[in-house]
């Protein structure tokens, strides 16, 4: 089977790393990891890749709902497939059950791995604990009442504690310099490092074609995908 996959650069290494295990033919498109901080933009783009292509058994897609980027994509000349995953968090993690264990209680707990210190510290670019220029700059664009709000949720804190900044790691991808630097940054914001095992579980079954229906949400032609607000479901098709 010939499939289009349309990818976060973040899984670049993963999925260059489990291209040649899959039996079938891929075209692997990577998309600028900066597109998630607009999600309306990232929707669009998906959506434009969507309606150009055409001779494909499938279009596989490395996001999870990545703040509803996904949501309202439409499958036109091929099916869509794509994890039933909150954000690439559970994508690294192998599974939303994994991601629902360890970040439910503080879902915006900020994380990292190897891809997102490679592809410019995305994560970490304006988690400055002291409010500086980048608060400054929140408060010109949206104004102080939502620039505050915005930076509470760039800043999340548990019982006024800064939460730990978990570093994602799997046995297949070199993570020595990456994790590193994601210790150090850690220490600068005065968090907590903790380094949680990864799993390519979800990427592989993925690109294998392996899509049971409680992990992956199969769109044919003529649906719609969207949001549902369920921990277990997160994605469905009208």
């Amino acid at each position: 089977m010939k499939f289009k996959l349309l990818s976060c650069e973040v899984f670049q290494a993963e999925i260059e790393t489990l291209k040649s295990e899959s039996p079938h033919e891929l075209d692997i498109e990577f998309i600028e990891l900066g597109e998630h901080i607009h999600p309306d933009t990232l929707r669009a783009k998906l959506q434009q890749k969507i309606d150009s292509a055409r001779e494909f058994d499938a279009i596989l897609f490395g996001y999870g709902l990545c703040g509803r980027a996904t949501d309202g994509l439409t499958a036109k000349h091929c099916p869509l497939v794509i994890p039933r995953s909150h954000d690439c968090c559970g994508i690294l993690l192998g599974s939303r059950k994994r991601f629902e264990e360890v970040f439910r209680p503080m879902p915006s707990t900020p994380f990292s791995s190897a891809g997102f210190i490679e592809h410019g510290e995305y994560y970490f670019k304006d988690n400055d604990t002291h409010p500086g220029d980048a608060y400054a700059a929140l408060v010109e664009q949206y104004g102080e009442e939502d620039a505050k709000f915005i930076w509470d949720a760039m800043h999340p804190k548990l019982d006024g504690v800064f939460q730990p900044i978990y570093f994602i790691s799997s046995p297949e991808i070199p993570s020595g310099e990456a994790r590193e630097k994601c210790r150090e940054r850690a220490q600068e914001e005065g968090r907590e490092f903790r380094e949680l095992e990864g799993s390519l579980r979800l990427l592989r079954m993925l690109l294998a074609g392996d899509w049971p229906d409680d992990e992956f949400l199969k769109v044919p032609p003529g649906s719609t995908v969207f949001q549902t607000g369920d921990w277990d479901v997160i994605l469905d098709r009208s």
